[in-house]
């Protein structure tokens, strides 16, 4: 048994002072201090843990009043209690102690009244409690209460708890900037009421059922004071006693509602990025590419994780210049965005045009952290608008240009013209019976025909000169860069015979003919208005000549025309009725003036006329086409002569035949050759083709196989005139050519002009050294031939060493029969 359970058990006691000795003992053994006063209100009796509680010996209490051992404030307090011994039997209060060594120390007393058997009062006893472990232990508390409040008044979320009820009994101040109530509104409120519904509550508690009695993070809806809804997360859990039932809720819960908006933007943004029409990519500052939406795979043909991670640079053309992305990131740089037109490349190669914008995303210290790209295929459009522009400036039945585009041509060539000094011919087409046509067949073939006339009208010209319908049966030419002034009636001409050919359409034969007018830049006019407005006055002046023909707006230019269309028919009838024949020159050494050789020179024996040299129509046998056929029949007639020379034992002659450059141009002259050759017999080692220095300022790689080919008979090359052109030194061998002769206009000066003798002892050094054979031309006199073998120069001809001469005579002159 315990000595507390001892002490309590009930006893009797033989004598009063065994009586006295038990209360002593339970007196002594009690914790707190116990204390006995009599009438007077002085100590009779106080116990060992009194004395221990105030630091005075027993003795030191006898005889003494409480009022010696509390401190002055307390006394007041003291006095009262004191006062009601009398009238009270039991008094409960506190004070403040004061211990011998000046220490204070808060006290609780538990006070009774004494009275004897008559009831009057003999004294007073009680017990005195130390509060300082209790005072302390609840300062403590509030210290805690205190930082705990502070801890969750701090806090950005709102704490809260609440009974078993669902009242709430406690909350941080921070719900007044959550909900806009203070602490004393929400406390003792239920806090199902702060809800938007009662089905928002009940869904959030079967959530936290669900979760084990927990849950963090979970949204619901509230209801401000002012009566809008915020959505908040709360952490929170169920609160259990100790036999596991529900006494409350505790959690802290925080303003979701900008998250949330901002959630919604965000997948709202995502939406619209993945479903927008257009590409749109976001790339690094580096350009490196992060993401790409469905538009960007659909338009470039890359799938987003193909290219995450790679330049943007993949998607270049190749079509932009350094200077063009140079000047998108200056803009860029400058000003945060860019937009424009550019050409990208698909997956497949295939290069689309686009329309690009390109943002720059900055950071809080304005850095770039990213560029967003917006761009669309334009490939529609671009044929949309390349469809409009056409047909803005295009003819929609026949393809041509329009009248609009025709003059935007004519009049950069017209400034061309002002650079160069070269004329520009204006020509206008009238076509004669369309009408007849139109009403006899209908509209539809109609059509047809005036199609069919624009394709035949194109064959008529180069691709750098224009044609336009001018509307209804009406045409219009541009001829432009031109040098020669005979090209627009040869144009005209070959327009009038290509449209007087019948066309054959949808099985009916249409014959139609053409009335054109000419007006040439800059002898008519200075631009396109007044040169329409004189070629359309020719055109009338065609007409009233009968059709069918062309004029020029003046009559000078048509009457040397007519003269030029006259000389082209002529040589025609001239090549069928055999009026062409061959004269030959003297080819002779200076030294000895032995005939070494001579030149094949052309001859026309005009009836009536006499004999013709051939500068007197070999321009416009070029300009007709026909040299060629009589290119082909000077071969043969020179190469049947020269193999009369050597059937005749003179085989070391050399016989010169000239070229045109238009044969060059048809490039088939060795299919010519090769045909005299074998229908003569003659040894090609005694042929000497020559031909302009134009030929070989051409350059091109036909001429050079054309040559190479002809070199392969064996027969040597010769430029003709040397000295009047432009070919270089490299060409002279890359060619190979043989013989150079120098140009008559230098030979015939060569006693009074310094000029030329220097021109002259040039070429002669320049064949020496390049090991060619140089021939002069042009030796009128003996003083010229002396100063011509002076310089050294071993071979010429010219008047003063033979005129030509027809085959007969010259054949004579060699002493062959």
């Amino acid at each position: 048994m315990s000595r507390d359970a001892e002490l309590s058990a009930p006893k009797r006691w033989k004598t009063p002072e065994e009586a006295e000795r038990y209360y002593r003992q339970v007196i002594d053994s009690a914790i707190d201090g116990f204390f006995a006063i009599d009438a007077q209100r002085r100590f009779v009796e106080v116990n060992d843990r009194l004395c221990e509680l105030f630091g005075y010996p027993r003795e030191e209490w006898i005889g003494h009043t409480p009022l010696d051992f509390i401190t002055p404030e307390s006394r007041a307090e003291l006095l009262k209690q004191m006062q009601r011994i009398d009238t009270t039997d039991r008094r409960r209060y506190q004070l403040v102690a004061q211990r011998k060594d000046g220490s204070t120390f808060p006290i609780l007393l538990n006070n009774s009244t004494h009275r004897n058997e008559q009831g009057e009062v003999t004294g007073s006893f009680g017990f005195i409690t130390d509060l300082t472990p209790i005072m302390a232990a609840q300062q403590a508390v509030a210290d805690s209460e205190r930082e705990l409040r502070g801890i969750l008044d701090d806090l950005q979320d709102t704490y809260y708890r609440t009974n078993q009820d669902g009242i709430i009994v406690r909350a941080s101040r921070s719900v007044e900037q959550l909900l806009g109530y203070t602490v004393e509104e929400v406390v003792g409120r239920r806090l199902a009421d702060l809800y938007c519904s009662q089905s928002d509550r009940d869904d959030f508690l079967a959530r936290m059922r669900a979760n084990g009695g927990h849950i963090v993070g979970g949204q619901s809806r509230l209801r401000h004071k002012d009566g809008r809804e915020l959505w908040v997360l709360t952490t929170a859990h169920f609160i259990l006693d100790a036999q596991g039932k529900l006494v409350g809720v505790e959690g802290t819960t925080r303003d979701h509602t900008r998250q949330r908006q901002a959630e919604e933007e965000l997948r709202l943004a995502a939406r619209v990025f993945e479903s927008s029409g257009e590409a749109i990519m976001i790339t690094t500052p580096d350009g490196t590419l992060i993401s790409g939406n469905r538009a960007f795979s659909s338009v470039t043909g890359y799938a987003v994780e193909e290219v995450a991670g790679r330049n943007v640079s993949l998607l270049a053309s190749g079509r932009h210049s350094p200077e063009f992305f140079e000047e998108m990131w200056r803009t860029l740089r400058a000003t945060g965005y860019w937009q424009g037109e550019i050409w990208n490349r698909r997956r497949n190669g295939e290069v689309y045009p686009g329309w690009l914008g390109i943002s720059s995303v900055r950071d809080e210290q304005g850095e770039i952290t990213h560029y967003v790209g917006i761009f669309s295929d334009i490939s529609e459009r671009k044929a949309a608008e390349a469809r409009i522009e056409y047909l803005a400036h295009h003819d929609t039945l026949t393809g041509l240009p329009n009248r609009l585009l025709l003059k935007d041509r004519m009049q950069q060539a017209i400034v061309h013209g002002e650079r160069t000094g070269r004329r520009i011919a204006l020509l206008f087409v009238d076509l004669d019976r369309f009408k007849a046509v139109n009403d006899s067949y209908g509209h539809p073939v109609g059509d047809i025909l005036l199609r069919e006339v624009a394709q035949r009208l194109q064959s008529c010209v180069r691709e750098s000169d224009t044609i336009s319908r001018h509307g209804g049966d009406e045409f219009l030419v541009v001829l432009n860069d031109l040098q020669d002034s005979q090209v627009p009636a040869q144009v005209a001409a070959k327009i009038m015979a290509t449209l007087a050919e019948a066309f054959h359409i949808e099985g009916h034969e249409a014959s139609i003919s053409a009335s054109i007018g000419i007006a040439v830049y800059p002898e008519d006019g200075a631009g396109f208005d007044e040169l329409l407005k004189k070629a359309d006055i020719a055109m009338y002046h065609a007409k009233e000549a009968g059709r069918n023909a062309f004029r020029f707006h003046t009559q000078p230019m048509n009457v040397a025309a007519r003269e030029r269309l006259d000389l082209h028919s002529r040589l025609r009838d001239a090549m069928g009725r055999q009026e062409f024949e061959l004269y030959f020159q003297p080819v002779v050494e200076l030294a000895g003036g032995r005939v070494v050789g001579g030149e094949a020179l052309l001859r026309w024996r005009v009836p009536g006329e006499g004999v013709l040299d051939a500068g007197q129509f070999i321009t416009a046998a070029e300009h007709s086409g026909l040299i060629i056929p009589l290119g082909d029949w000077v071969l043969q007639q020179a190469c049947l002569e020269l193999a009369r020379w050597q059937a005749g034992g003179r085989r070391e002659l050399s016989l010169s035949v000239n070229l045109s450059p238009i044969q060059f141009r048809r490039g088939d002259v060795e299919v010519g050759l090769r045909s005299a050759l074998a229908a003569s017999g003659a040894d090609a080692a005694g042929l000497e083709l020559e031909f302009g220095e134009a030929v070989l300022a051409e350059g091109n790689e036909a001429v050079r196989r054309c040559l190479a080919q002809l070199k392969a008979f064996g027969l040597r090359l010769a430029i003709d005139d040397y000295g009047s052109g432009s070919s270089s030194l490299a060409a002279l061998k890359r060619f190979g050519i043989d013989t150079l002769k120098i140009d008559g206009c230098f030979v015939s000066n060569l006693l009074s002009d310094p000029d030329d003798v220097v021109i002259v002892r040039a070429a002669i050094d320049l064949a020496r050294n390049l090991g060619l054979r140089l021939q002069a031309e042009g030796v009128e006199s003996a003083d010229v031939a002396a100063e011509l073998r002076a310089l050294g120069c071993t071979v010429a001809q010219g008047y003063h060493l033979g005129r030509p001469l027809p085959a007969v005579e010259f054949r004579q002159l060699l002493g062959i029969a």
